[in-house]
């Protein structure tokens, strides 16, 4: 293995691969393209996870979202195919009986469609009468002014938060809606705040970047629901895990409006853990792709190297034959034929891990920056990449080891023999 070290042995390693330009060039070009692929692959994946996927793992997985929708049992002398609704004493009764594993609830009305005006302009968008403790259950952030709160309810204030979208519209400045009046379908509401969904790759009932939120009370009036909710939102402490509680939730608002216990098309609910579940896989799916892709095309390079070797051998023959005539001792010759494939495969993948992450840091440089990004910050981690080398490294020594086993099966009589 001295030899490993010795000048003329490279020297000599070189100018074989330089005598061989075209076909070197083709073979450290595959190299090149697979661990290229492989990581720009790999940022890719984390480009994913960093963008949609992370905001998706910091969602309370611990929520529940519920909904009246129609009977389809008779109970209690009511029919089937009615239509029922919620109110607040249904709010009440879920405090009350599950106690201190509560963290929030949410009463929700959805006003459908109205026509918000300031001025000339008129707009249809999205109306929710809504708590303070809405801003919990649904990703989303106050950009100016201040969100929903008690003394709003309390009072039956006329105020509203709008979101960003709105305000752009209708002021072409979110900073210029705050103390103005809009009519919303005949109401004149105050804004006090303007809010945007944090991230509007991820849609968890209305897009708050396009709704009007107003207190649940006032909303109550204006539209004339009275106490009747379209749906709420429950989140129960870390210790309390939703789906130990979710049957006893829905067997409460069942029973408490009169809907037989079986009944599961009545009432709807949606756990936050069964959506974040779907957005994981799915990504989760998409990374285990690039793998499957990239480890191919890793592997194809490989494959390519093993091949050229063999040929580069067979054209060899007579050359290989001299040198064991004239005493060459076999691990020299198997050496310099691993370290030839050593050599190609270290530069060609130096060369194509350097030039992946180089380009993953351009294309980080020009993605614009924001929370809402479903691709952000692509990147490949230290390990990952040096790992990837090593391994590319220990491939191509082995893709090497063939023909030389080759070589080693070549008698020097046979060889000098060859045309």
């Amino acid at each position: 293995m001295k030899m490993i070290f010795d000048i003329e042995f490279w020297t000599e390693v070189f100018l074989t691969i330089k005598s061989m330009r075209t076909r070197s060039l083709m073979t450290a070009f595959g190299v090149f393209w697979g661990i290229f692929m492989l990581t720009l692959l790999i940022g890719a994946g984390m480009g994913l996870d960093n963008g949609v996927a992370g905001q998706v793992r910091d969602l309370d997985a611990n929520l529940l979202w519920v909904f009246p929708g129609e009977t389809s049992m008779p109970y209690k002398g009511l029919g089937r195919d009615r239509k029922w609704k919620m109110d607040s004493s249904d709010e009440a009764l879920l405090r009350r009986e599950l106690g201190s594993t509560v963290e929030t609830i949410s009463a929700i009305i959805f006003a459908d469609f109205q026509n918000v005006t300031y001025g000339l302009q008129t707009y249809q968008y999205q109306v929710l009468g809504i708590t303070p403790q809405f801003y919990g259950a649904i990703p989303q952030r106050v950009v100016e002014g201040r969100f929903i709160n008690d003394i709003d309810l309390w009072e039956h204030r006329k105020v509203c938060v709008i979101g960003v979208h709105i305000a752009e519209a209708l002021f072409d400045d979110p900073v210029k809606a705050l103390g103005k009046l809009i009519d919303v379908n005949g109401s004149i509401l105050k804004v006090v705040g303007v809010s945007r969904s944090t991230n509007d790759q991820i849609r968890i009932g209305a897009d708050l970047s396009e709704s009007v939120l107003m207190p649940l009370p006032t909303a109550q009036v204006a539209y004339g629901r009275g106490s009747d909710v379209d749906a709420m939102t429950i989140i129960l402490k870390d210790d309390a895990p939703m789906e130990q509680y979710r049957s006893k939730i829905e067997a409460l608002i069942k029973e408490s409006n009169g809907v037989h216990p079986d009944d599961v098309l009545a009432l709807r609910s949606v756990s936050l853990s069964d959506q974040t579940n779907m957005y994981l896989n799915v990504i989760a799916g998409i990374n285990l792709l690039i793998w499957i892709v990239g480890i191919g095309t890793f592997m194809a390079g490989l494959i390519g190297i093993s091949n050229i070797m063999l040929i580069t051998v067979k054209e060899r023959t007579q050359e290989i034959g001299v040198r064991r005539a004239i005493g060459a001792q076999p691990s020299n010759i198997v050496t310099q034929l691993l370290m030839e494939s050593f050599t190609l495969t270290f530069f060609a993948g130096l060369a194509g891990l350097s030039l992946a992450i180089w380009l993953l840091i351009a294309v980080n440089q020009i993605l614009p920056q924001g929370e809402d990004m479903a691709f952000s910050h692509p990147y490949v981690p230290f390990w990952t990449a040096i790992i990837s080398l090593l391994l590319l490294l220990a491939g191509g020594l082995m893709a090497g080891w063939l023909p030389a086993k080759r070589a080693l099966a070549i008698k020097p009589i046979d060889a000098l023999r060859e045309e």
